[in-house]
């Protein structure tokens, strides 16, 4: 069985959308604040990078990638590979990378990572159905009998709402190259310290103070150094190409795996087993969005490796919030964190997932009807208070970015009444 990338993105998706089941508040002198995580379904997702081994910091940039941090919006559904091969200074083509997206059994590992099947044996379990089902309650507890009836009701019930929000999405990161701009800036500090040092060993060789030369390969060294900061780090950029791929279950999915895929372990089907040789899910192309990070300056404490992180992952993040603004079944929901006591909202989120003044987000309250669905009733609507926006993006606190410290952003409620912790927020589109 092939790679399980695409299927990890949809969970994540997902998770975001069914939340807060035993979501608790408690009153801390005139702020109300949640006194457990919110329970609520994140989207789960899988990263693949797009490496063009044969552009310059290729290496820095996957070594970059593979310490990224993990987000706390989605849940991590990687699968083994996560990275793919190009060659040359632009993007892949699209139709290559659709082709590796869908002629690799990634919809099918996605599907058998949430079922933690076993590639050999076939048997499978569902307590990742059930961890991020109900992510409130105790697994440990429960006998793995009565954790896999569990998990069964969960997928019956909400397995369109965990499985259908997996996503999967390709970065292509490109390094821009600074081109003779930086070259010739270069050039020419280590011609000004050729001089310079020319000029110092004659005033030692004509005044007989071998000082001069001394001063002369100190310019002459500094000169270089310069040089070569310029021409390695001033203005590092890349541009990435994010493209985004949905995992396709439906309602009748849920029932389907269950009956004709899942062995369990006590009891070996080997119908069921063989019938897995023929599953065949499949991925869908949602959209794709490209940043092109802006100039950066080199900060005196930084080496090249922090440098090259800032860069990258403040210009992927800015991506998916891009992704995130012009699609739809992509937004990520958060819970509200706190009441403040003059009635303002404070959620864990800011500018890394593109709150701006200008931003706008719906109050939902997750409602269950009659059959068992869950809905999303709107009881408000919420925007960012003026330079009460929280940059929680990559070193901004360690650069001592304003507002770095706030530790969320605050909202003013502009429509509703009664909000309270755990309730769920979502960006309206503007």
């Amino acid at each position: 069985m092939k790679r399980i990338y695409t299927f990890v993105l949809l969970l994540f998706v997902s998770m975001t959308c069914v939340a807060q089941d035993t979501i608790q508040h408690a009153v801390f002198g005139n702020k109300k604040r949640t006194n457990m995580d919110a329970t609520y379904h994140r989207s789960s997702w899988h990263n693949i990078l797009v490496s063009h081994n044969d552009q310059k910091y290729a290496e820095e940039i996957l070594i970059t990638y593979y310490a990224r941090p993990q987000s706390d919006k989605f849940n991590d559904h990687s699968l083994d590979v996560n990275v793919v091969t190009a060659k040359g200074k632009k993007y892949a083509k699209k139709k290559h990378i659709d082709s590796y997206v869908y002629n690799n059994d990634i919809a099918n590992d996605l599907v058998a990572k949430w079922f933690n099947r076993d590639e050999t044996t076939g048997y499978c379990d569902m307590n990742l159905i059930y961890r991020r089902g109900l992510e409130g309650a105790t697994t440990e507890q429960i006998e793995t009998s009565e954790l896999a009836k569990l998990g069964k009701s969960i997928l019956m019930d909400s397995g369109t709402d965990l499985v259908g929000n997996t996503f999967v999405l390709v970065h292509d990161v490109i390094y821009i190259d600074k081109g003779e701009r930086n070259k010739k800036v270069a050039e020419g500090f280590r011609i000004f310290g050729e001089i310079m040092s020319a000029v110092m060993e004659s005033s030692a060789q004509s005044s007989g103070d071998k000082s001069y030369s001394d001063l002369g390969r100190s310019i002459n060294d500094l000169s270089r150094t310069t040089a070569d900061i310029v021409d390695d780090f001033e203005g590092f950029r890349v541009k990435i190409q994010t493209h985004l791929y949905r995992l396709n279950w439906q309602d009748a999915d849920n029932e389907y795996f269950y009956e004709n895929y899942y062995l369990d372990s006590l009891y070996f089907d080997e119908d069921k087993f063989l019938s897995w040789q023929n599953a065949d899910y499949k991925l869908s192309y949602v959209g794709t969005q490209e940043v092109v990070c802006g100039e950066t300056v080199l900060v005196g404490r930084y080496d090249l490796s922090q440098l090259i992180k800032i860069v990258v992952y403040r210009t992927m993040d800015e991506c998916v919030v891009k992704l995130q603004k012009n699609y739809e079944e992509f937004k990520i929901k958060e819970p509200i964190y706190e009441i403040d006591e003059d009635g303002n909202v404070i959620a864990k989120i800011g500018l890394k997932e593109g709150v701006s003044e200008k931003s706008k987000y719906e109050v939902l309250e997750r409602v269950e009807t009659e059959d068992g669905t869950t809905k999303y009733k709107k009881v408000g609507e919420i925007k960012p208070v003026k330079d009460m926006i929280w940059d929680n993006r990559y070193m901004a606190l360690e650069d001592g970015a304003p507002n770095s410290e706030l530790g969320g952003t605050t909202f003013k409620v502009t429509s509703g009444k009664n909000l309270y912790p755990g309730l769920l927020i979502r960006e309206i589109k503007f």
